[in-house]
């Protein structure tokens, strides 16, 4: 009796640990007992594991408990991934309810994942243990591309040609004694937009504290007019499934570091945020053609160089 107390007693304490602070200080989104890393792309729980009944040596002991610890860290995670929203539409757990094969899927793999880290052991014989599972290889790459925008190119700029005028004439004065400045070029100015589009950028940093945006597998950044800039349309598959679509950050200055973008980023601001979950933005027309005239010329964007600053 006195041993079942002090298990139970380790339990609360355990619980209360786990609930008062985030399982990893990186976590940006934290559940009862598990977290999303989402600039790492990885899903983190705990397991708490008892030593089962029938264990009557310290060899078996040990081993179902690890054995529960496992399987609790999974059912943690697996309850943590089904609140991930993968697009403004869709959340995981919807799509597991819409279609067994990925509910299957998700939890077959979730199955085979391995303890990160060392186990903490307890006096009373229970077990705790930490597992990670990778968002990119637990949930299927076709719900990142399902409704998946057409692919448009955007028109090239059109320079309006000089107009011609008849072999030896004089164009008409214009008052203005030397007129030798360039012409003007049809870019959109840095004072438009608040970045150059003629130069180079390593990635994009959307700033969008103050929009309630929430992460997503696959989020979307939209025109003023509502029509997609950056998807999954618009991203090399390879780079998705390897990088997944954007990393989320909750400070500007850690997000210019970030491996992702780290350089020179493009800083860019949303207007709001959209959708039924909230996942995708809005920027301004301005910021939006620009934005693609500089994906004409450079890769970031198609190979999801993008990290969003969340509240």
């Amino acid at each position: 009796m006195k041993r079942i107390l002090l298990g139970i007693c380790s339990l609360f304490l355990l619980f209360g640990n786990i609930s008062a602070q985030s399982i990893d200080d990186r976590c940006l989104q934290d559940g009862p007992s598990a977290c999303i890393d989402w600039d790492r792309g990885v899903v983190i729980a705990e397991g708490i594991g008892v030593p089962a009944k029938f264990a009557n040596n310290p060899a078996l002991q040990n081993a179902s408990a690890q054995r529960a610890a496992r399987l609790d860290a999974a059912r943690n995670i697996l309850e943590m991934i089904k609140g991930i929203n993968i697009s403004s539409v869709t959340t995981v757990k919807e799509a597991m309810v819409a279609n067994d094969t990925i509910r299957t899927r998700i939890q077959g793999y979730l199955h085979g994942l391995r303890p990160v880290g060392n186990p903490r052991y307890f006096s009373d014989g229970t077990i705790t243990i930490r597992m990670e599972a990778r968002l990119h290889r637990t949930i299927p790459e076709e719900l990142l591309y399902r409704n998946q925008a057409t692919r448009v190119t955007p028109p090239p700029v059109q320079i309006q040609p000089a107009p011609t005028r008849p072999p030896n004439t004089v164009p008409p004065s214009t008052g203005i004694q030397n007129s030798s400045a360039a012409p003007t070029s049809p870019s959109i100015q840095p004072a438009q937009t608040g970045f150059n589009v003629n130069q180079v950028y390593t990635g994009m940093i959307v700033d969008a504290r103050e929009t309630g945006v929430q992460p997503a597998m696959s989020p979307k950044i939209f025109d003023e007019e509502g029509n997609e800039i950056y998807g999954s349309a618009y991203v090399d598959r390879a780079f998705v499934v390897k990088h997944g679509m954007a990393g989320y950050l909750k400070d500007i200055e850690k997000a210019k570091g970030n491996d992702r973008v780290r350089g020179t980023p493009l800083v860019i601001k949303a207007l709001k945020s959209t959708g039924k979950n909230r996942t995708d933005l809005v920027v301004n027309n301005n910021n939006a053609k620009a934005l693609r005239q500089v994906a004409a010329t450079q890769s970031f964007l198609r190979e999801a160089r993008v990290v969003i600053v969340l509240d």
